[in-house]
């Protein structure tokens, strides 16, 4: 599964536009695909016709409570198209989760839930700014598209946005593959044309050779909650759409770690494993751990996990049936929060527990 995050800081530079037409093309090449609307204007919603009345749960329910999941947020639209839609309240996210640990990995931690072949792809529509919501992105994504329009504001940007992305790259200790694809361009001006040159000029190396024309279709599409596709598959821009998709399918994601698995590990806490489930805790000098919750009746002595004379981490494997399901950890006998794990519910003594989905 490939994620890719829509993102431009400037308004007006068409990402939501790219990542609707973007997603329905890969759909309407045969591809599996999650547009995720992660912007408080809901307009990757609004432009698919999704009603905002009829909505049960959102990227904001996605985000801040972890017991609902990425089907449980997630429409279906047309034949391999998927969307979890937004709605105004996720501008208070970035308020709500002010103090809270793990915020910038709500996202990827419901994203890491997902069958390996739920979907081929995941396109997240990013809000036009560099906060906490893009972040949540950043760090679900290993693919970066940035669009940029026939404006010399546009270009100034775009530099100051790679310089961005760089410094995000560093925080994650991951690599980002950058894909930047001109939209809104007239090449029947010189204005365009040199506007293109100077980008393949400092940014050939990540251009996209495909780009989307000026057209009033796309409005026009997005005026009908519909994609260009469906509004006419014979249009210039459709074809535009569909060869920028193949282009996107040729282009294999390359993510570089410093340490993958231990990145994971410490952002999702236990892991799936051939076995069952790996459950892990870095306590070396304890003298004992369990693990106890309501796959073993919230048992007081526990089940014991083993001390690994390698790194002298705590760990244990079990088989359990797929669900949902409370944890604790017991070390010397007082019972804690799993430290790796970022979801979490308070129980009916204010307590909180771990939370594992299987």
């Amino acid at each position: 599964m490939r994620t890719v995050a829509v993102m431009n800081q400037k308004g007006g530079c068409g990402k939501t536009t790219i990542s609707i037409n973007l997603a329905a093309a890969l759909a309407g090449i045969e591809r599996k695909v999650l547009l995720v609307d992660l912007d408080p204007q809901s307009h990757a919603s609004v432009g698919l016709g999704v009603r905002q009345s009829n909505l049960e749960f959102t990227s904001y329910e996605l985000l801040m409570d972890p017991l609902v999941r990425v089907v449980d947020a997630q429409l279906p639209l047309a034949d391999g198209l998927h969307i979890v839609p937004s709605s105004t309240v996720l501008s208070g996210v970035e308020q709500e989760l002010a103090d809270r640990m793990g915020r910038e990995e709500r996202l990827s931690n419901k994203l890491s839930q997902l069958a390996d072949d739920a979907f081929d792809y995941v396109i997240i529509d990013c809000p036009p700014s560099v906060g906490l919501l893009t972040f949540n992105a950043l760090i679900s994504a290993d693919e970066i598209i940035i669009p940029v329009d026939a404006s010399y504001f546009s270009l100034h940007g775009l530099s100051k946005l790679r310089e961005t992305i760089e410094v995000i790259e560093e925080e994650l200790h991951r690599r980002l593959n950058v894909h930047i694809v001109c939209n809104n361009l007239d090449t029947r001006t010189h204005f365009s044309n040199e506007l293109l040159q100077e980008i393949e000029k400092f940014h050939s190396a990540v251009l996209m050779d495909t780009f989307v024309s000026h057209t009033v279709r796309l409005k026009e599409a997005a005026a009908k909650g519909v994609s260009i596709l469906d509004l006419d598959r014979q249009s210039k821009a459709a074809r535009q759409f569909l060869l920028l998709a193949r282009e996107l399918i040729e282009k294999e994601a390359k993510i570089k770690t410093d340490d993958l698995g231990q990145w994971m590990e410490k952002l999702h806490g236990p892991q799936k494993v051939s076995e069952g489930v790996l459950f892990s805790l870095d306590v070396p000098q304890a003298r004992s751990v369990a693990v106890t919750g309501e796959f073993s009746n919230w048992s007081k002595e526990g089940i014991p996990l083993e001390k690994d004379a390698t790194d002298g981490c705590w760990k244990l494997v079990l088989d359990i049936r797929p669900g949902e399901y409370e944890y604790r950890f017991i070390v010397d006998g007082v019972w804690i929060r799993d430290p790796n794990n970022r979801d979490y519910i308070r129980n009916e003594f204010g307590q909180e527990n771990s939370l594992l989905i299987v």
